[in-house]
């Protein structure tokens, strides 16, 4: 009998351990099939081809899938899961991430945002005013405002004039902000220069008016006093912002008025008020880092042919302590997205870094990704222009992490 009862625990333990190794690959087989099929169904990346002197967009993913063939005379990038797109038409309307339409709106609509927290402003061009719409192109918010930014925090800035498109240089009033209902709940009516920074993070706005600079909570208060004139952009999601003060109050940034220009003192505080970094004025804090431009001189000019080119300035990357972490300086730099940095070394050569410095991804000679420097999806693009007599010849590719090209595109420009 104790035989049998010993045989049977040891036969028992045979039938555990291999339906514990079973399970065990059941789990991996299932890891396996999930990873390959979220690779195969990443979020597709804007790409876009010139075709009889017209511009085309299209989509592909980072696996080299072409999602949407160029076709389209506009299109947005992907946010939550939705691209807006205008056909040739000139009807505006959204896709989703395998390439469907997922709703047309009306032939009125001028102008789109991008989708926000389940909802996008839209312009009717009959009133010319900004409302918004939901996921199924429902107006949930209709049209009444000359502008409207997307929803964060719960919160979106609207006001009159014009912020977006052509008309960016309008100056307008900030009204205030809206909820999700479309209604004000943050009344400000303030004349405002349109740069974009009125959208709140981390729970602060930060409101660039004719005369200065106000820091606002989600509750409308103003912030650290009132005493910061201008800032370089709005807070990172470190909840850093670069920001600076007057020393010779009355003054005005640009000498007009009447007024001395400003001399500015600038530091880097955190969503308290508190300085992290004094005396210096640097760009947004990205995973712990910062390009910091010593040059402080505006990289792009207009040539010979009155087209925008690009000086080299002189660029580190620092941390919240000021230290330049890779102890070497760049021509050129941006802050890092999904891992990678575009820089451009001090001999010329131009590529990407990882987060200890090091030149993972050298672009081919004579590329750059200047002008759009940001790794999205997997992918980014670069590209190339040679001038030859009246024409200049350029060359597009968008390229994976490892420097695939998985699309590529060539046109001419002509200048008299």
């Amino acid at each position: 009998t104790n035989y049998s009862i010993k045989g049977c625990a040891r036969h028992g333990q045979r039938v555990f351990e291999i339906m514990k190794r079973t399970i065990i690959f059941f789990l991996m087989l299932c890891g396996a099939i999930i990873a390959a099929t979220a690779q195969s169904v990443s979020t597709p990346v804007r790409i876009s081809e010139v075709e009889k002197d017209q511009e085309l967009y299209g989509f592909i993913r980072e696996n080299g899938t072409i999602v949407v063939s160029p076709k389209y005379i506009h299109a947005h990038d992907f946010s939550e899961g939705l691209a807006a797109v205008k056909d040739t038409n000139n009807r505006w309307g959204f896709i989703n991430t395998a390439g469907k339409k997922v709703f047309t709106l009306p032939s009125n609509v001028s102008e789109v945002g991008d989708f926000s927290e389940g909802l996008c402003w839209f312009r009717d061009s009959k009133t010319d005013k900004v409302g918004f719409v939901d996921r199924t192109g429902k107006v949930v918010i209709r049209p009444q405002w000359g502008f409207a930014h997307d929803f964060s925090d719960g919160l979106a800035a609207v006001g009159n004039g014009r912020t977006r498109s052509t008309h960016w240089f309008e100056i307008g009033s900030l009204l205030g902000y809206i909820n999700h209902k479309g209604e004000t709940v943050i009344p400000l009516n303030i004349r405002h220069s349109n740069y974009g920074s009125e959208s709140f993070s981390c729970h602060r706005a930060v409101i660039k008016t004719d005369t200065g600079m106000t820091i606002i909570d989600t509750k409308g208060n103003e912030l650290y006093g009132g005493k910061y004139r201008c800032s370089e952009g709005r807070f990172s999601h470190m909840g850093l912002c670069c920001v600076a003060e007057a020393t010779n109050e009355p003054c005005d940034e640009d000498g007009d008025n009447g007024l001395p220009p400003c001399k500015l003192h600038w530091c880097v505080i955190d969503t308290t008020g508190r300085v992290v970094l004094d005396n210096v004025k640097t760009g947004s804090f990205i995973n712990g880092l910062s390009v910091m431009d010593l040059s402080q001189e505006s990289i792009l000019y207009l040539d010979e042919e009155n087209t925008v080119s690009v000086r080299d300035g002189k660029f580190i990357f620092i941390d919240t302590t000021g230290k330049n972490v890779f102890g070497r300086s760049f021509l050129q730099a941006n802050t890092f997205s999904e891992g990678l940095a575009y820089v451009k070394e001090m001999d010329g050569t131009e590529g990407y870094i990882n987060p200890t410095g090091e030149m993972v991804l050298r672009l081919p000679e004579g590329y750059t990704a200047f002008y759009s420097p940001s790794f999205s999806h997997g992918l980014v693009k670069i590209s190339k222009s040679t001038k030859k007599g009246k024409y200049t010849y350029h060359n597009e590719q968008v390229i994976d992490r490892n420097g695939n090209t998985v699309w590529e595109t060539s046109y001419q420009t002509w200048f008299p």
